[in-house]
């Protein structure tokens, strides 16, 4: 009786073997072969190499690289510096300025850039206040400030999460102790431990500055900036000219072969470095300190920094929004709410539903998605499997669009089915990769008890993984529902007459030089980006309790 429970329970069960199964057909029809199409369409052209030629081609291919370095260049100190800083517990009101520091990644790119412009621009918030304006701020000096400031709540996390995982304190008060200054513990100590989290931001940081479409667009093409997205999404606006289509096609496989240039090489060399265990026991929790004359001084250079890059953005984005009509001065005499009653129609309020719809369709395909691939990754031994799902993640998000276009448009082309398999392709991995650190942390000695005392697997999953595992399941879908939510990059290459989402509305309205209606609407497209995290945020802190408890 025994031999034969013990051949039952090695050999493979069919529903592991059908989530297999399932896992490998959605990564070929969601991302192999979308590429491998992509790759043949330009393989059939005669003339890719005579598209990267001509001028244009060539000067979007250089504005878009130099545009990567600068920003990565900039903004990886600054994050840095910022983790470093709210490290330290001498800092007043670091709790609010953690909070503050991350508001960027929670507004909508397109948003961000547009209330730039309204900041400090011709005719913008600081114009009509104060009588300056910067004239730079559309071109690629703005363009390159707006992703900075985007960029740097990112490196800002990479880095906290680093210094979470791999600063020792020990180390840092030795060397305080032995004599050596703040500057030189940080220089021999702090910094070599986070040297492979700061790499780790700095590729993160080039690769989504290649994809970038939403800034370069509203900032940059106006002022005849170009950049590879923004070259596709104007190639592919001509969809009648065959020479057009190959353009956006050749630059679509270009920006793929810069990124993977950027991630393998850095893949292989900071996988290992950034997989760090302690040896030792944990270091008891630091000293905390009164407020200095430095964190006072740290705290309001953080101040003074997110007043311009957060604070002036927004009020002149709601003072826009507000104004009655351009030019006037943005005072509480001109302000009315007709900008927010206009566009608010039956077309806008059907583009909040599809934008609701397809965020939530994909958030909640993808938080099962994802855990399936982690389960087969734990079940199988393949590694290989979460490489594929990431690679769509860093995989420039107009050259998806363009693959999935080539491989479904015949069928779906127009249609909200062909934007939510560019989703659940691009955003794939920001499910995965938390059930996956979820499942690492998780002791499998539970799950084996609970399989030998006769549970199936799904029961085990149920009775033993969702509780611990909930605060991350839910963490997954929340960002892969906000991500969704203001994606603008794949709808506008996509979308049909009836498939408009949120954000394509607020690009087209920008487009048509429609000021008031473009504040009103992208405060309404934060709003409803908003609105759903603070309410999920309070949930998501007390599974996090629970799981813990």
């Amino acid at each position: 009786m025994r031999l034969v429970r013990h051949s039952r329970a090695n050999r493979p069960e069919w529903a592991e073997l059908c989530a297999a199964a399932l896992v490998a057909l959605l990564l070929v029809g969601l991302v192999l072969l979308p590429v491998l199409r992509l790759v043949q369409a330009v393989l059939v052209e005669d003339s890719p190499f005579r598209v990267l030629a001509t001028a244009d081609t060539r000067h979007a291919v250089i504005n878009t690289v130099v545009l990567a370095v600068v920003v990565t260049v900039i903004s990886v100190p600054i994050g840095a510096a910022m983790a470093l800083v709210l490290r330290r517990s001498d800092v007043p009101g670091r709790g609010a300025l953690r909070l503050v520091v991350l508001l960027p990644l929670l507004v909508p790119q397109f948003v961000l850039g547009y209330s730039w412009t309204q900041a400090y621009g011709r005719a913008g918030f600081t114009d009509a206040v104060l009588g300056l304006r910067w004239p730079a701020v559309l071109g690629p000096v703005g363009v390159a400030v707006v992703l900075v400031v985007n960029a740097v709540p990112l490196v800002y996390l990479v880095s906290a999460a680093g210094l979470a995982v791999r600063a020792e304190p020990d180390l840092e008060r030795a060397a305080r102790l032995s004599g050596a200054g703040p500057g030189t513990a940080l220089r021999t100590v702090t910094l070599p431990l986070l040297r492979p989290a700061l790499a780790a931001a700095a590729v993160l940081t080039f690769v989504a500055t290649l994809e970038s479409f939403a800034v370069p667009q509203v900032m940059g093409s106006p002022a005849g900036f170009s950049t590879v997205t923004t070259r596709i999404y104007s190639a592919l606006s001509l969809g009648s000219d065959p020479a057009s289509f190959t353009e956006a096609v050749t630059l679509a496989l270009a920006l793929v072969l810069l990124a993977a240039v950027v991630i393998t090489p850095a893949d292989l060399v900071l996988g290992p470095r950034l997989r760090f265990r302690r040896t030792g026991q944990q270091a008891g929790a630091g000293v905390v300190r009164r407020p200095t004359a430095g964190g006072r001084a740290a705290a309001a250079v953080l101040w003074v920094y997110l007043g311009f890059a957060v604070a002036i953005p927004t009020v002149a984005l709601l003072t826009a929004a507000l104004t009655r009509a351009v030019g006037l001065p943005p005072t509480p005499a001109n302000w009315t709410l007709d900008n927010f009653v206009a566009v608010v129609d039956p077309s806008m309020l059907a583009a909040v539903g599809r934008s609701l719809w397809l965020a939530a369709a994909a958030a909640t395909l993808l938080t099962v998605l994802g855990g399936l691939v982690a389960v087969v990754e734990r079940r199988h031994r393949a590694g290989g499997l979460g490489s594929v799902v990431t690679f769509t993640l860093v995989l420039p998000g107009s050259t998806l669009a363009l693959a999935v276009l080539i491989a479904y448009g015949r069928w779906i082309g127009g249609s909200l089915s062909i934007i939510l398999i560019a989703y659940l392709a691009k955003l794939w991995a920001l499910a995965h990769r938390p059930v996956a650190g979820g499942l690492d942390r998780l002791p499998p000695e539970e799950l084996r008890a609970a399989r030998s005392s006769g549970a199936s697997l799904l029961t085990a999953v149920r009775t033993v993984a969702l509780r611990p595992l909930a605060p991350v399941l839910l963490g997954g879908w929340l960002l892969v529902f906000v991500t969704a939510l203001h994606e603008v990059t794949m709808s506008s290459l996509l979308y049909g007459p009836r498939s408009e989402t949120l954000a394509v509305v607020v690009l087209n309205s920008q487009e048509l030089g429609q000021v008031g209606a473009t504040a009103a609407l992208s405060v309404l497209l934060a709003l409803l980006l908003l609105l759903p995290a603070l309410a999920l945020w309070p949930v998501l802190h007390r599974l996090r309790r629970v799981s813990h408890g």
